[in-house]
């Protein structure tokens, strides 16, 4: 079984407290053993209160619901749950079972690599001490698809004992939860997607239709404006205002078009795209708005540009709404490894990790856009202002295989205690 990537939390060692009582208890055992060597009858009731105890241990672990298994010091399965072996069977195809050799087998004929199994190596963590407890996520593949197992070991000294243990393991399928999480970050790409396109064609409706309908509205006022007699000074007039509104109107009508799609991004390219609309935000919020370019700007696929130019859109619109800036910059680097966008402010911040900030629909909206093209945001807010940056490698717009998509972390975070 192939371990999941996860982020490690935290690496808990023994301290000496526990090392000093375990080597105390290991010294009591000592003695203890030399007792019943001493004692035969005392030695053979001892084995048998150790048979007793493991019998009632198995009866335990097989009455169990949930999917659990015992191994013993070498690593083999001494007993398992009806539905750890169910689980098994019909989705690994072990058979049941999980000793050391089978996943070493297994992981060399699925992956043609000599690599040891990930789950083979954790448990040799535990067996040789190193750890006591682990808690990862794995998957392997089947005949019906990739399954993924959350599971969780832990080491059990057995009491009256010296050096004897067993490893409780406890295993539950996340496939379901992995396979709707994958529904929905695909249903969100789709969403974005049917947005463009409604976004286009309503942009191309306004700029080809309306506009050009109030090009021609403005064109008649001003014609009849010039053959209005002269002693008719204030029909004239009014004429003029409703000319001079009608031309606002049609210059609204190609700002909503472009804020909608901006036909520069898709002619000239993100640069110009990105320059023209911080002038014209600026120009029209009234705010100084600075941009700045650095690197080498190569051709990116259409679905970076377009991610890239949203986002600053969105967070120039975020410093104008909610900051109070009267200053911002957008600087945009290119180099051999990607695109680098960075937003900032000199307005009033917001607390980045709350729970408003994180269910904004800006924020999800940007987030989602990068995981689209593989790439990643930062935000780091002050009380004297706000700083975003954005990085796209360069490549990572390519389709995303479902395997990528399925071994995208549930959530970040492994235990592993010593």
């Amino acid at each position: 079984m192939c371990r999941v990537p996860r982020r490690k939390l935290a690496l808990n060692r023994k301290t000496s407290a526990q090392v000093k009582s375990s080597n105390s208890q290991t010294d009591q055992l000592a003695r203890d053993q030399r007792y019943f060597e001493s004692s035969p009858r005392l030695a053979e009731k001892f084995v048998k209160q150790s048979d007793v105890r493991e019998t009632f241990l198995r009866a335990i672990v097989e009455a169990c619901a949930a999917s659990v298994a015992v191994l013993d010091q070498s690593g083999n399965m001494l007993y398992a749950s009806k539905p750890w072996r169910f689980s098994m069977e019909e989705d690994c195809q072990t058979g049941g079972s999980l000793d050391l050799n089978y996943l070493e087998r297994w992981d060399r004929a699925n992956s043609g690599s000599d690599k040891g199994s990930a789950l083979a190596e954790d448990i040799k963590d535990i067996l040789t001490g190193r750890v006591t407890e682990f808690h990862n996520e794995y998957w392997c593949p089947t005949p019906t698809g990739s399954r993924f197992f959350v599971i969780h070991a832990t080491r059990l000294e057995l009491p009256g004992s010296i050096g004897d243990f067993r490893v409780l393991v406890n295993s539950e399928d996340t496939t379901r939860t992995r396979e709707a999480e994958k529904a929905v970050r695909d249903l969100g790409g789709r969403l974005i997607t049917a947005q463009e396109e409604e976004r286009s064609r309503v942009a191309r409706e306004l700029h080809d239709d309306l506009n050009q309908r109030m090009a021609l509205l403005s064109i008649e006022l001003e014609q009849l404006a010039q053959r209005t007699p002269s002693d008719q000074a204030n029909t004239r007039q009014s004429i003029q205002n409703v000319w001079a509104r009608a031309q606002e109107i049609s210059s609204e009508i190609q700002r909503v078009s472009y804020q909608l799609h901006p036909s520069k991004l898709d002619h000239l390219g993100l640069l110009a795209a990105v320059k023209s609309v911080c002038n014209e935000l600026g120009t029209y919020h009234q705010i100084k708005i600075g941009f700045r370019e650095t690197g080498n700007h190569e051709v990116l696929p259409k679905e970076v540009t377009l991610c890239l130019f949203r986002i600053v859109q969105e967070s120039l619109r975020n410093v104008i709404k909610h900051s109070g800036a009267h200053e911002a910059t957008v600087t945009l680097a290119g180099s051999e490894n990607g695109v680098h966008l960075t937003i900032s402010d000199t307005g009033r911040g917001f607390d980045a990790g709350s729970n408003v900030a994180k269910g904004g629909l800006g924020l999800i909206s940007m987030r989602e856009r990068l995981r689209l093209v593989g790439g990643e945001i930062s935000i780091h807010s002050t009380t004297c202002g706000t700083r975003i940056d954005v990085s796209v490698p360069i490549g990572a717009a390519k389709p995303r295989s479902e395997a990528a998509l399925m071994l995208e972390p549930i959530s970040e975070v492994t235990d592993r205690v010593q």
